[in-house]
């Protein structure tokens, strides 16, 4: 198994050049200057994964890829809880680690806290997104009329459960188009600011949408529905692990994220962020002991019966290789990669990108097609000729491309040859 310490040997770098974990504060700091295009230094970190060398994957946008240690921290706990039941002395639940839904995760949920700058009170862990998302929109009160409005492009997971408020209740879910491709970030400020009303109390919006890969202005989205008394709710899916996430910074009211896509956790493992001062009102949707004792606003939530202890020594795994990466280095990294990709592929005819012109409004994810083909044909034609795995969009969108820590240069230029080839 390898450790966190002996993390830094395996990948042959001086331990000079990598961030040190012992303190997980402030994880970006001190990171050391290294090139994202250093060749030597991912092949190293590749080599961390177990991924088939006879094929190349292109999509932790859906589910990731989990390093090794993850899985033999998973594992391991999962063998011990079989063979060791009756070393469970039923005394502690906070500090005996059988089963999750009655510990208060503490150490988790400062982890948590410590990668998207909030504090561990204000976290709660979730199975995934749509999980956290349904917590908060059933956790709201709101009265027949008032609006959430939310972009034309959201993920099923994260608006369902606001349509079923306005089923339920007589809110009236409301859509902006903001278009796919988004023309830049100020446009789409734009359009989503003037589809604000007076009626308008809840904004839901994804930071990254997951067909487009388009990044949105949720700061400054954010502080105008401040000004108005609007709460904001940002879904996270495609950001922890892919982009630099600030909830202070952005200064939402309520954050939702998972981790089994871009940090490389099993899945079952996300978490939501609530502002203090809007936790402490939420309903809980799922109530155990916990639900009405607010001396920890996020044990509230966390608490939801039974859960699966060893999946969150897997995602403790997971986040202490992101940190001990050095989570900057990773998103340039992702960066890097899909923007190589990117400008590959406006040097080819019949391409059409659906992700934003914006450049600064990227990152990892890329959708494009061939004039005249569906998502299935490309989907069908990468694995035929090249066992390379992106992800379908559909008839007219082509494929979701996603570019990650164990992908490589060369991975992405012989992607660009094919479909060079493939527009001849």
């Amino acid at each position: 198994m390898i450790s966190r310490r002996n993390l830094i040997k395996s990948l042959g770098v001086s331990a000079f050049t990598l961030p040190a974990l012992t303190s997980l504060a402030h994880p970006s700091k001190e990171m050391g200057e290294l090139d994202p295009a250093d060749p030597d230094f991912w092949k190293n970190v590749r080599d961390q994964f177990s991924l088939d060398r006879h094929t190349v994957f292109f999509n932790p946008g859906t589910v990731g890829v989990m390093p090794k240690v993850v899985v033999e921290k998973m594992t391991a706990h999962l063998n011990y809880t079989a063979a060791h039941p009756a070393d469970w002395a039923y005394q502690d639940d906070n500090k005996e680690e059988f089963i999750s839904g009655y510990n208060n995760l503490m150490s988790f949920r400062t982890k948590v806290a410590s990668l998207i700058n909030g504090t561990a009170a204000e976290i709660a862990m979730t199975d995934n997104v749509t999980n956290g998302m349904s917590y908060i929109a059933n956790g709201l009160t709101l009265q027949p009329g008032d609006e959430i409005l939310t972009t034309d492009q959201e993920h099923g997971g994260g608006q369902s459960s606001w349509k079923q408020k306005e089923k339920r209740y007589g809110a009236v879910f409301k859509t902006v188009a903001i278009g796919k491709p988004c023309t830049n970030s100020t446009e789409v400020y734009d359009k989503i600011n003037q589809a604000i009303t007076p009626r308008t109390k809840v904004l839901m919006l994804s930071h990254l949408i997951s067909g487009s890969g388009a990044i949105l202005p949720v700061k400054e989205l954010c502080a105008q529905a401040r000004q108005r008394g609007i709460f904001t709710v940002l879904d996270g899916a495609q950001t922890i692990g892919h982009i630099k996430v600030d909830v202070k910074d952005i200064d939402c009211d309520a954050y939702v994220g998972c981790f089994h896509k871009w940090i490389g956790a099993p899945p079952g493992t996300g978490f939501m962020y609530v502002k203090a001062e809007h936790l402490k009102t939420l309903w809980t949707s799922v109530s155990s002991y916990r639900w009405d004792d607010h001396t920890d606003e996020g044990f509230r939530f966390t608490q939801r019966g039974t859960g699966n202890f060893s999946v969150l020594k897997g995602l403790e795994a997971a986040l202490d290789f992101h940190f001990e990466l050095g989570p900057d280095r990773v998103y340039e990294r992702i960066k890097f990669l899909g923007k190589r990709l990117r400008d590959g592929l406006k040097t080819l005819p019949k391409v059409k990108s659906f992700s934003p012109a914006e450049e600064s409004m990227c990152a990892g994810i890329t959708v494009y097609n061939i004039e005249g083909w569906t998502g299935a044909d490309l989907q069908k034609k990468y694995w035929a000729e090249a066992r390379m795995r992106p992800r379908s969009q559909g008839n007219e969108f082509g494929v979701r491309h996603c570019t990650h820590i164990f992908n490589s240069e060369e991975e992405i230029d012989k992607a660009i040859m094919l479909v060079k080839a493939w527009t001849k």
